[in-house]
Formats: C-alpha cells, structure tokens, sequence
C-alpha cells in the first residue's frame, strides 16, 4: 500500500506540473484566465480533493469494484487517481468534450505514457452506452447544478432565485426533465447497495427519482461529526449515501 500511495503522489505531482493552468482558468472564468487557478486555489484544489478521496477510500472495497464518474474534470483528479493507483479499482469516466477535458486528457496520457501507466481517461460515450446495475460506485457532484447547461434549475436548487448570484436564464421545465433523465441514466448504473457520491443540492433530484423506481437512498454521513467535505472548485458539500432495492433489510 505504501509503493502505491507513493506512486499516486508521484503521478499527482507530475500532473499539477503538466498542467496549463491559464488555460483551465479559462474554462471557468471570462477573460484571459491567468490568475483564476493562483497558489492559493490550487493549494484548495488539492486539499479539497484528497479530503474526499480518504472518506471515499473508506467506503470502497480495494483491489476490486467498477466506478463510474460522471460529469468529473478538474476537481476529480485527486479522486479518481486515489481510486485506481492506491485502491486498485477499474474507473469509467464519462463527461461532454471541450477546452477543459481536452486538457486533462492531453496531461493524463503524457504523464501514463511517461510511467508506464494506464491512468484513467475521460469518453463522451453516451450514459446509456454503459452497462446497467454493475458500478458498485456511482459518482454525481455539481452537475445537475451547473449554470451553463442547466441555468434555471442552478437557480432554483441553489435557492438563488431574485439575487445577484441568480443565472436568470434557461427555462426551468425543459431542464428538470433533461436533469431527470441524466440522473435516471445515472441511477441506473448503480448496482444494488452501491455508494452514490453527490452534492447536496442533486439530492432535491435524486430521491424522488430513486423513490419512484423503488429504491432508497441511504446517507452514510447522517451522524457525521464536524463539517461535511466540499468540491475543490465550486464548494459544494459531497454526500456519500448507499442505494438500495426498496425491500432491502434496514440495517443493509
């Protein structure tokens, strides 16, 4: 375990050295970008990432298991890497293409090629193309939220509706119904009793939708002490819960 976790650090390191962050900077920000990703955001990007990576090591299996991620960028670097060099785990990542995915793509193979490794890498295979009720983890943060391809319902799960923050933009209907649909194509990738890693604000999404195909959503963090973990960029706090078939035994 000590070779891999040295291993992971050594890639990481390679990575963050690769990486064009004035080019990330901006995918996420108007203007030139130069500044967006400074020391200091790049020192949160980090921690915020290996804090979520430990609680999550502590609800998988090592050495075995599928995950898929879906939506995953910058923020899931540290993530998915903990998942396939120090877990040992097969890892499905799945996210629309552009400027930011280009660049992780072009860093993660250069730094595999350089090591002799087969790091994870992201597709724009569609959802539905993956095999059904086989991940035994599930991951979903901040993208039922995002302001570009769902602005009304960024608005209205983050309850920034008449503020200065509010997107005022994108009707609300037609993007609950695609958000349903990708979080439907999502829930059913999980196998029974998979971990689901997602955002607060998806949860207003998900338990209906998981309630309406009789299966629950079990959170682990319920008794949780001290703050939960946030997402490295945007902020979100992560929830890791359990799905399950409706007739699952409680203490499943």
């Amino acid at each position: 375990m000590e070779d891999r976790q040295q291993l992971f650090g050594a890639v990481l390191g390679s990575i963050q050295d690769e990486l064009d962050w004035e080019r990330l900077g901006r995918a996420y920000c108007e203007g030139d970008g130069s500044s967006f990703f400074d020391d200091e955001s790049r020192e949160r990007w980090l921690d915020a990432g290996l804090l979520i990576a430990d609680e999550l090591a502590q609800h998988l299996p090592r050495g075995r298991g599928r995950s898929a991620y879906i939506g995953a960028a910058l923020a899931e670097i540290p993530v998915l890497l903990v998942e396939s060099l120090v877990l040992g785990r097969e890892v499905v990542w799945v996210n629309l293409p552009g400027d930011e995915i280009q660049e992780l793509e072009r860093v993660l193979r250069l730094v595999g090629e350089r090591r002799g490794l087969e790091l994870p890498l992201p597709s724009n295979a569609p959802i539905e193309s993956l095999p059904q009720h086989v991940f035994d983890h599930v991951w979903l943060v901040s993208v039922l939220t995002d302001p570009e391809h769902f602005p009304a319902l960024h608005d209205e799960l983050y309850e920034r509706h008449g503020t200065v923050l509010a997107t005022n933009r994108g009707a609300l209907a037609a993007e609950r119904a695609r958000a349903e649909q990708l979080a439907g194509a999502v829930l059913a990738l999980a196998a029974d009793g998979a971990l689901l890693t997602t955002s607060e604000e998806e949860l207003a999404v998900l338990l209906p939708l998981a309630r309406a195909r009789d299966r629950v959503l079990r959170p682990l963090d319920r008794h949780r002490r001290g703050p939960r973990p946030v997402s490295g960029i945007v902020g979100d706090v992560v929830r890791f819960l359990r799905l399950w078939s409706r007739d699952a035994p409680p203490e499943a």
